[in-house]
């Protein structure tokens, strides 16, 4: 009978794999162990501590790694270049007493490319980068604004502290998340490794130490072209690392040869680095994006147009070739409003934009439904969205009504209203900034100029390259309106870079010149405050106010859009971008070589 029961599972495994259909071999146009990457946009920077672009950060995490990482399935905290989660300890007394210390200890295999071993060391150097002040670092060193110390271990160069001076709900998310830098490569001459970390985290000390010579020199060479973009001077730990980058067509990047993480892979899936090459190919137009999709010129893209996503879904000559995904994304689409310009400077008028805005119309025929509305500036998923705020209807007679009491009325009858403003008559004319290469944005300005046209509001569209809207217009604030969005993680949303009046700066996210004491106030508390009850009232009374100030047009939560090319076995992931680079597996049992 033993023999029998060990033989029954072995016959019915082998009646089962005889069952199973064999796989039909497909013509790719790739045989190769490539991956070819949509890019919606070029990046600005591949230097992770001043970069701000989404995409950027898709290519940098190829180079770069972090003590920890997120699990693409159950998005958990896992340990990445560190041997393990932190130990956090409460800092009961001395001059960081109601603070915590996070202790982390690097594993020993991680290695350099030059052979040498990653460190504690360079985990301090880039945080001495992060807050050097002249470091152009404003929008990440929001995050890391409680650290105020951080203590390598004399007897383990692989250990170190960083301590904190109070609470923060994402402390070691954003610790553990920060990209470590090579010393060696970033600081050759060592300027700043004689400078105390802890008189950079001092606001008094720091700015006498905005004189050292040592400090603008380092900055001057961080933030200049060298770090963000030349071959050799771009380097991580990662298993990939830069080979070149052709502007406005593509960024490529190949595999180290010997990289340490191949003898870690097999039991720590994190270190999977199936590819050979992964060639970037920055494709902003949809036509064009078609067109190489068509082709099979590209094996994975996000974000594509709702309606081109549909009719490839239902192409049998796409469908052959991919899948198709669209899980939901930590993602909200806006119209920005600039509400230091005059003519939007009242509530009134901005509310008044926001119900000629059609969000219903825009998600039913222009994003095939692929959204869901939103009020405010979080996620729908999250505990605190304020489900208690009403979407605010489509209503031009309303808009009419709220414009009306904000003082603008047609004087001159030649259909545009006008008021006296700072002391000169104005016409309510606005320009609204939309990226060129958006199917729906440009899509959506039509119907929202249309709709304010029969407010008597005079809209121009002026269509340009995002990159373009970001530098000459967003940055420095010279703009009144502009579509985009912003993007968030699944945890706990830090309002700080995108709310607080400290934001408020050229190189700041707050590009909307929203707040004052009371919501800086609150967006502090929400940040420190470790009990979730009284962090969530404090998320909904910013909504409340954000909903009242109006300085942004909410409309919608997307689900992403992706295909991704049938000649590799991957998933895609809640996490951004939606997949995971290194997870691409060539099926070479599908491609008919």
């Amino acid at each position: 009978m033993k023999k029998l029961s060990f033989l029954l599972p072995l016959f019915l495994l082998l009646v089962f794999s005889a069952c199973k259909p064999k796989q039909e071999r497909i013509a790719f146009k790739h045989a190769n162990n490539t991956v070819y990457v949509r890019l919606q946009a070029e990046p600005d920077k591949l230097n992770p501590l001043i970069s701000t672009s989404a995409y950027g950060r898709v290519v940098q995490e190829t180079f770069f790694q972090s003590p920890l990482t997120f699990d693409p399935v159950t998005l958990e905290i896992i340990p990445f270049l560190a041997k393990s989660r932190p130990e956090v300890k409460e800092l009961t007394e001395g001059p960081y007493a109601g603070g915590l210390s996070y202790t982390f200890e690097l594993i020993p295999e991680a290695k350099w490319d030059n052979g040498r071993p990653v460190t504690a060391a360079d985990v301090l150097f880039t945080f001495k980068a992060l807050f050097n002040p002249k470091v152009n670092a404003e929008a990440s060193r929001s995050y890391f604004s409680s650290v105020k110390d951080i203590v390598v271990d004399p007897a383990n160069n692989r250990r170190y502290t960083i301590v904190t001076n109070e609470k923060y709900i994402l402390g070691e998310a954003a610790l553990g998340s920060m990209y470590v830098m090579p010393a060696y490569i970033y600081d050759a001459q060592g300027l700043m490794r004689d400078i105390p970390f802890a008189d950079l985290a001092d606001s008094a000390k720091v700015a006498a130490l905005a004189n050292d010579p040592r400090i603008q020199q380092f900055a001057d060479a961080f933030n200049g072209e060298r770090f963000a973009r030349e071959k050799g001077a771009v380097v991580g730990s990662g298993p990939y690392q830069f080979d070149g980058w052709e502007t406005g067509q593509r960024i490529r990047v190949v595999r180290k040869k010997n990289w340490w993480g191949d003898a870690l892979a097999e039991d720590k899936p994190v270190f999977a680095a199936y590819p050979d090459t992964l060639d970037f190919l920055i494709v902003p137009d949809p036509t064009a994006t078609l067109n190489a999709i068509a082709d099979q010129a590209i094996d994975v893209s996000t974000q594509i147009d709702s309606r081109d996503f549909k009719g490839l879904m239902t192409n049998p000559n796409v469908s052959k070739y991919y899948n198709f995904h669209n899980p939901s994304v930590f993602q909200v689409l806006t119209i920005a409003i600039n509400t230091r310009d005059p003519l939007l400077s009242d509530k009134r008028t901005r509310r008044a934009l926001a119900h000629l805005m059609d969000v219903d119309a825009l998600i039913r025929d222009l994003y095939e439904g692929f959204a869901t509305r939103v009020s405010g500036p979080f996620h729908p998923s999250k505990a605190y969205y304020h489900k208690d705020l009403p979407l605010i209807a489509f209503d031009v007679a309303k808009a009419k009504e709220l414009l009306a009491a904000a003082g603008w009325q047609d004087t001159n009858g030649n259909g545009t209203l006008d008021k006296d403003v700072n002391g000169e008559r104005r016409e309510l004319e606005l320009e609204l900034l939309v990226a060129a290469s958006s199917r729906f944005g440009n899509d959506m300005a039509l119907l929202f100029q249309n709709n304010a046209r029969q407010a008597g509001i005079k809209l121009t569209i002026n269509a340009k390259a995002f990159p373009t809207i970001m530098a000459e217009h967003v940055v420095p604030r010279k703009y009144q309106l502009y579509a985009g969005g912003f993007a968030s993680e699944h945890l706990p949303d830090d309002p700080k870079q995108l709310w607080h009046t400290s934001s408020d700066t050229p190189s700041g996210s707050n590009r909307v010149g929203f707040g004052n004491a009371e919501t800086d106030a609150l967006i502090d508390n929400i940040r420190t405050s470790l009990d979730e009850n009284t962090r969530n009232q404090g998320y909904r009374k910013l909504q409340e106010i954000i909903y009242d100030e109006q300085p942004m047009i909410f409309m919608f939560a997307p689900q992403d859009r992706i295909i991704i090319s049938k000649r590799f076995d991957t998933q895609p992931t809640l996490l951004k971008p939606g997949y995971i680079l290194g997870d691409f597996k060539l099926n070479r049992e599908l491609i008919a070589f």
